[in-house]
């Protein structure tokens, strides 16, 4: 069982009781309303709230919830790739997984059904696979989605994917009681310069992915598209195809490396911007702490 808050003091139990109380009892976090009563990062870990998971998939979660919680105060876009390895490296310190593998397609139809792959690793439970592909973005002019490079991670043909552009203005707008989709209230309190520059869509937002639960960032108003996760490459014919293709193959060739050897995953790590390094090391180094049931947490927290 893992909680938000896990460095929350025995002094602190009741401030964490309550906190955990109210999270119960927001609306699903599947809704817009959840977000909007909700933190991003509180939504994200409410899923492993209310839904029955092994203990691998609540560590997974807990760990997401983390790095939401991370990308919301940075404002860091673009680190899809850092945030994923920061992730698999936060659950292999805390002994949640021995590795992971570098997912090769199988399954996957070219329509944006990744997320359906069942591909086991034999009795390597501990084991998840890191998917390297495109996240479909607006349509062109030809027809066809554009091609977005990214980076998301399966566990047993569950989703999660959490890295989405920004998230820190979404968050902002929770935490100033502004419905996202409220244009002028949002132009009023951050003005129109910020809005730009936070990557504003008050039209219609991907949501996050929490083991194929879907998470609504915006207001209640804004519209939530499908995520449209796709190993297969876009044509070449695509606007913008060509650039995809090679970010994408130097994705896998990153992870692959990083699953095999970590002096590899090191190296890659020391190479990162000082941002994106930051944002790393401060999802690779979080804490679980690991009890089998809600009644041992109890008491271990003293409640």
């Amino acid at each position: 069982m893992f909680g938000r808050g896990n460095d929350v003091r025995s002094s602190d139990v009741s401030s964490l009781a309550a906190i955990e109380l109210e999270i119960d009892q927001a609306a699903p976090a599947s809704s817009t309303a959840g977000t909007t009563q909700l933190s991003l990062p509180d939504a994200v870990w409410k899923v492993s709230r209310e839904s029955p998971l092994s203990l691998r998939d609540r560590a997974a979660v807990a760990v997401a919830a983390e790095a939401t919680q991370v990308l919301c105060e940075t404002g860091l876009d673009g680190a899809g790739l850092a945030v994923t390895l920061a992730i698999l490296q936060a659950l292999k310190r805390n002994g949640i997984i021995d590795g992971f593998v570098v997912g090769d397609g199988q399954g996957d139809d070219g329509m944006g059904n990744a997320g359906k792959n069942r591909h086991r690793h034999g009795k390597t439970k501990k084991t998840i696979k890191a998917l390297a592909g495109y996240r479909a973005g607006d349509v062109t002019e030809n027809g066809f989605p554009s091609p977005t490079p990214h980076v998301w991670l399966e566990l047993d043909g569950k989703v999660l994917d959490v890295v989405a552009d920004g998230l820190a203005l979404c968050e902002a707008a929770r935490r100033a009681g502004i419905d996202y989709s409220d244009e002028t209230a949002m132009a009023n309190r951050f003005g129109k310069e910020s809005l730009r520059a936070g990557g504003y869509r008050p039209s219609a937002r991907p949501p996050l992915t929490v083991l194929n639960v879907s998470v609504p960032v915006g207001g209640t108003r804004t519209m939530t598209v499908p995520v449209r996760l796709t190993l297969a490459d876009p044509p070449l014919s695509v606007p913008g195809a060509e650039q995809a293709r090679a970010t994408t193959e130097q994705y896998k060739s990153f992870l692959t490396d990083c699953s095999r050897c970590d002096e590899t995953l090191e190296a890659l790590v020391q190479q990162m911007p000082t941002q994106v390094k930051r944002v790393f090391d401060r999802v690779a180094s979080v804490q679980l702490d690991v009890v089998g049931d809600e009644k041992t947490r109890n008491q271990r927290l003293g409640l």
